[in-house]
């Protein structure tokens, strides 16, 4: 326990250390855009690439992809139908940041510490799933949808945007590998590891560099209805994945531990590119870390009761 709230104690004060230096302004203007095309394009895609090269699984390991993305488009789906009376500016911010989950950074370690080391390539097959709408499905979705009638072939445009993600095509790749049974080389993994590593402080200072505490009623009342809506959706999946997954009482422990991961740190990214209220969202995702602080450690105590 103390080295999962180490590590966490690690990312809450990167995410204050941008913070500090957005307010002070010395990092110029547009700071965070340029991190985020850093991390989009170079880092993440690393990191994507040097976990699934560590990463042994079996065959049946595989049937947590699909259920990755499931549970990362649920919720999107709803949201969307809801939000159809809300603005444009507004559907954005919801659809963007209301689904999906920060696992490489948090869910990851808790599964980590707390549970056996041949189940925890069970967290690397979900968050492939998961993975397919956090690094690039979630922004190219919501700009059809939210587009109206400007887009002839939305189809068409999707699949392009898709396609034009790095870390989505990563996914692709190595996902098709899996199922095949090719291996990532160790040599590539070796190669990916510094930028890899970097990942993990550029997404979260990244991250804080976007928080915004200037909050009035109306903000307030978008702040309240993402995180309630968070919290309502990994409530019900968790609970759901527990009782209905047709696996070992670990593995499930473990999706239940991952469904209450914080909001995947691409969501203020994306926020931002389609300038809506990226400062809302950034302080929604920090925010968003504290609730998942004590629930997953709550199920992993749970677990650790019956094993």
């Amino acid at each position: 326990m103390n080295l999962v709230l180490i590590k966490v104690s690690s990312f809450l004060s990167i995410i204050i250390a941008g913070m500090l230096a957005g307010r002070t302004g010395k990092l110029g203007r547009r700071t965070g855009e340029a991190i985020s095309k850093i991390v989009f394009n170079f880092t993440l895609p690393a990191a994507i690439v040097h976990a699934f090269g560590s990463a042994n699984f079996t065959p049946d390991m595989l049937l947590l992809v699909p259920l990755g993305l499931i549970c990362a488009l649920c919720p999107y789906l709803i949201t969307y139908v809801v939000t159809r009376h809300s603005s444009h500016d507004d559907r954005i911010l919801y659809l963007m940041n209301i689904s999906g989950f920060n696992i490489g950074s948090f869910g990851l370690p808790f599964v980590q510490a707390f549970f056996p080391a041949s189940t925890v390539v069970a967290a690397c097959m979900f968050d492939a799933g998961n993975a397919l709408m956090m690094t690039g499905g979630t922004y190219a979705v919501t700009r059809v949808l939210t587009s109206g009638n400007h887009i002839n072939h939305p189809i068409q445009t999707i699949i392009r945007r898709l396609l034009s993600s790095i870390p989505f095509d990563s996914y692709l790749v190595l996902i098709s590998m899996a199922i095949v049974g090719l291996r990532v080389p160790q040599a590539i993994v070796a190669f990916t590891e510094p930028m890899a590593n970097a990942n993990g402080f550029l997404s979260m200072f990244m991250l804080g560099l976007m928080v915004s505490f200037s909050i009035n009623e109306d903000r307030l009342h978008k702040l309240i209805n993402l995180m309630s809506g968070r919290i309502v959706f990994s409530l019900v999946m968790s609970v759901a994945a527990f009782k209905l997954l047709p696996f070992s009482s670990g593995i499930r422990y473990i999706i239940a531990v991952l469904l209450w991961a914080p909001m995947g740190s691409m969501g203020p990214v994306f926020t931002l590119w389609e300038h809506s209220d990226h400062g809302l969202a950034g302080l929604a995702n920090t925010i968003s870390i504290f609730f998942s602080i004590i629930a997953m450690t709550a199920i992993t105590v749970a677990y650790g009761t019956i094993s």
